[in-house]
């Protein structure tokens, strides 16, 4: 079996949500989440805005930038365990739980997705020899090579994710594998980790038994009944004239599910705890449909990832749904009259996301 997901060859991205508990890791320590962002380089409204672009080489200045000021040799862990609300940082990768059975139904709908998450580094998930472990391996480009603040964060969220939701022992996990070296202090990766833990390695993974991937989800647990209340919440500041309404609702949650494929009636519908009928009958009351709905926010969500971001069209099509390059590109003409290279071209003469 192998299941792999390609990194991009451009500007290197990933979206803002990755952002969540930042602002928690900072309280109390004199320093201002804004003020850090923007000397990293990353605009502040990516604090209230966690569908937008960021630039990947400045999230590791930001961790390295924020390690350094409040002494956290072990940044990445720590902001794993100061998020607030739990996988609110996974994005859309988190909210694929809702719709997954098992472990490996999970990693599935997340490795389909990844690729428009970010492209800084593929994921792949294959067997290993003996045939009784899966490793979860995630590779860096070698000129986009990631601080140990950001593997360690990366790789401890999945960690959090898999024992949550699925109540992993820990001896199902194998062990985890890290290129960096070993740090002085090792507490804080064995409260975080749980198993053994290798430094200096070929490869960043994670591995754990076979058996585990047949775990299923715990869709009743505290950390998954109300992802989606927290996902509007986040999203609020984003939408133009947010009422409450059921219209308003579905455009916040819209953001959170597109690209994976389960941005459907159906699954909007699913996390609303309504059937479907229902849900068209209170947008209908709205004065709109969620085809409508769907086609603002792709336009929204379109305008800005090109003006804001160097993310290749490609991947803005697959992060807004669209299967192909050219179906996006006929929407972006209807949208504003020209074509997203084009509309680039006028918002971004010459600029470049870093």
């Amino acid at each position: 079996m192998l299941e792999t997901v390609t990194k991009g060859t451009r500007q290197a991205y990933m979206r803002a949500t990755m952002l969540g508990g930042y602002a928690e890791l900072l309280e109390g320590s004199g320093f201002s989440a804004g003020d850090m962002l923007a000397q990293a380089g990353i605009p502040v409204r990516a604090l209230s805005d966690p569908d937008m672009l960021i630039s990947w080489h400045a999230m590791g200045r930001l961790m390295e930038l924020t390690a350094a000021r409040l002494a956290k040799p072990h940044l990445g862990l720590e902001w794993v365990f100061a998020v607030p609300e739990p996988f609110l940082n996974f994005g859309p990768l988190g909210l694929l739980a809702v719709f997954s059975g098992t472990l490996d139904e999970w990693c599935t709908l997340s490795r389909n997705y990844w690729q428009f998450h970010t492209n800084a580094y593929s994921v792949n998930l294959f067997e290993s020899d003996s045939g009784q472990d899966l490793i979860l391996r995630f590779t860096f480009d070698d000129l986009i090579p990631p601080s140990r603040h950001q593997m360690e964060y990366t790789i401890g969220g999945v960690c959090q994710f898999m024992r949550t939701l699925t109540r992993m022992d820990d001896d199902e996990f194998v062990c985890i594998r890290f290129q960096h070296l070993a740090p002085d202090d090792l507490a804080m990766h064995e409260k975080a980790f749980r198993c053994p833990v290798e430094f200096g390695c070929s490869d960043n993974e994670l591995v754990y038994r076979r058996q585990a991937g047949l775990h299923p989800i715990e869709h009743r647990t505290d950390a998954l009944s109300a992802l989606l209340d927290r996902y509007v919440a986040a999203r609020r500041a984003t939408i133009p004239d947010f009422n409450g309404s059921t219209r308003a609702i579905v455009e916040a949650a819209i953001p959170s599910l597109i690209g994976t494929g389960c941005c459907t009636l159906g699954h909007v519908a699913r996390l609303l705890a309504i059937g479907p009928k229902t849900l068209q009958r209170q947008l209908a009351r709205d004065g709109t449909n969620f085809v409508e709905v769907l086609d603002r926010v792709r336009d929204r969500m379109a305008r800005r990832f090109l003006a804001e971001s160097d993310a290749p069209v490609a991947r803005i099509a697959g992060l807004l749904g669209y299967g192909r390059t050219p179906p996006f590109t006929s929407a972006f003409r209807r949208w504003t009259g020209v074509s997203p290279r084009e509309y680039r071209k006028t918002m971004r003469p010459g600029g470049e996301l870093d």
